[in-house]
């Protein structure tokens, strides 16, 4: 009895103190954020076009392609070693960090003559965001920000694995800062894509040099030590799998519509992605934070504590989520025409229903269980089923012109794969389905909510 006692306040004490921590630092880093996108959003749609932003996401799809093509999930790595990190662990990390930047540099070259070549041939439609003249050189110039990224010390790994937020938290918003601050001051002057690109550099940059000087420990230089280096492989080839599946999955929505949507167009849903993504960020911050560390902690309790542990900690998720969603889906287009000018009225009705991608974010948390047991090969096929779905359902929604459909396909494509975690964690007595019902209560009520603040705003508009 007081076994099982002990293992169903295995998330308690110290554990709970910093999951508390964690919450307050992440809901601190979000609101930072959210601030910033506002003032972002309120003074760099008045600078600039549609069409810019249109531009921007494809230059933001091949960083992020090439990013996650390339990841060996370094941060993954240094969380779940066993024992501690020494410096030459640490160091043979950062320096495979370097090398993955320069390789990402070159690649993004490539890349960017290869568009160019295409723009000189006349191949590509004269009305989407691939015949910008900057788009080429824009792709080239992001390379950079990604091998700034590279240096940035792994001793910030450390902190997290300790869950020590206040630096990494501190470090995001001043970065967050920096990067906003010249990014409009640079779109002020030259109204273009390269505004975005530059601010990118300067919050790289910020981050680099920040993190050198907060973040105590090893002193970084070149090593590629053995060991590290066997574990670091050993661990990554699975997660270099599951990564390319998620950028498969992740870029589907912007390697397709770029495809089919004329620049302006695209940079709708572009600027409704980030709207949504505002939720989605900030729940993927704090189970980022504090996930894997939790789930390190009860994955090994039976299943009864296992149980009383995940429910706990997904409530927040499940709430938030459900949550936020009801409430944009019916605030969607007020709080479009209250933000933005005429131009982007259009961001309003995709932003209704991307917001359905919020639902299933409380289910997948449980992939994390599976991750602090070190069982990637799992987490790779649950990626697998998500890129398919989501691959075959836009492919299906672009050949019959449904635009709201492929809009609806991208909000839910993770579906099968929380059913998939569900019947997973049947084999394993942790599932409660009443429990699973909770988002869609939670979801009645933000839609509640936003229907009454809805009416108060038409009386008092």
């Amino acid at each position: 009895m007081t076994v099982e006692k002990d293992q169903e306040t295995e998330v308690s004490g110290g554990m709970r103190n910093r999951i508390l921590s964690s919450i307050k630092l992440s809901s601190l880093k979000f609101s930072s954020q959210i601030a910033l996108r506002l003032i972002s959003t309120i003074v760099l749609t008045r600078l600039l076009a549609p069409e810019v932003y249109g531009v921007f996401a494809i230059v933001l799809l091949y960083r992020y392609l090439l990013e996650m093509f390339s990841d060996l999930g370094l941060r993954s790595v240094v969380l779940t070693k066993e024992g501690e990190t020494d410096d030459t662990f640490l160091q043979t990390v950062w320096t495979v960090s370097v090398l993955r930047g320069l390789l990402i540099l070159v690649m993004t070259g490539v890349i960017a003559l290869v568009i160019a070549w295409l723009q000189t041939r006349g191949n590509l439609a004269a009305d989407s965001a691939y015949a910008a003249p900057a788009l080429p050189w824009a792709i080239a110039a992001l390379g950079g920000v990604t091998l700034l990224e590279g240096f940035q010390t792994t001793n910030r790994f450390v902190y997290e694995r300790k869950m020590q937020f206040g630096f990494i938290t501190l470090n995001a918003i001043v970065a967050n800062v920096v990067g906003l601050i010249v990014t409009i001051a640079i779109a002020w002057w030259l109204r273009s894509v390269w505004a975005l690109v530059i601010g990118a550099y300067f919050q790289a940059l910020t981050l680099m040099i920040m993190g050198f000087v907060v973040f105590k420990g090893a002193h970084m230089r070149w090593s590629l030590d053995r060991p590290s280096l066997g574990v670091v492989i050993d661990r990554g080839k699975w997660i270099v799998g599951h990564s390319v599946l998620t950028a498969l999955a992740q870029a589907a929505d912007r390697i397709v519509l770029g495809l089919v949507m004329n620049s302006a167009m695209f940079g709708y849903y572009f600027i409704a992605r980030q709207i949504v993504d505002i939720g989605l960020t900030f729940l993927n911050t704090v189970h980022a934070q504090m996930g894997l560390q939790v789930f390190r902690h009860i994955v090994e309790a039976e299943p009864t504590a296992f149980r009383s542990n995940y429910y706990k900690y997904r409530l927040l998720f499940d709430g938030l989520a459900g949550l936020g969603a009801g409430g944009m889906f019916l605030l969607a287009q007020t709080l479009v025409d209250l933000v933005f000018d005429d131009r982007y009225t259009d961001v309003g009705p995709m932003v209704e229903l991307l917001v359905f991608s919020l639902l299933p974010v409380g289910a997948l948390v449980l992939r994390e269980a599976y991750s602090a047991e070190r069982k990637f090969r799992q987490m790779t096929i649950l990626s697998l089923v998500s890129t398919i779905t989501l691959w075959v359902g836009l492919l299906i929604a672009v050949w019959f012109d449904n635009v709201s459909g492929a809009l609806l396909i991208i909000a839910l494509h993770r579906i099968p794969e929380a059913a998939i975690l569900w019947w997973l964690a049947g084999q394993r007595n942790w599932l409660v389905p009443w429990r699973e019902t909770l988002v869609l209560m939670f979801f009645g009520i933000g839609a509640g909510l936003g229907w009454a603040i809805l009416q108060i705003w038409k009386v008092f508009a």
